[in-house]
């Protein structure tokens, strides 16, 4: 468990770059759009996201987030 201060500090250290090259992916998937709302995956390559994202004043916004670390070989 994570709060969301805590993934922002995680993410705002950087702490993504000590991920190897090869390992990385960036593959993101809308699965569901419907008006002001979205379902969201992202694969990372060391973890999957699961974002329930939300357009607020013009901008999507992530309202959730539910990820799982993907398992090492």
């Amino acid at each position: 468990n994570m709060t969301a201060e805590q993934l922002v500090q995680v993410t705002a250290s950087g702490a993504a770059a000590q991920i190897p090259e090869e390992v990385r992916k960036e593959d993101v998937e809308i699965l569901d759009i419907y008006n002001n709302v979205a379902s969201v995956r992202i694969d990372a390559g060391a973890w999957i996201d699961y974002l329930h994202v939300a357009r607020w004043n013009g901008e999507w916004k992530i309202v959730n987030v539910l990820w799982e670390m993907t398992p090492r070989d």
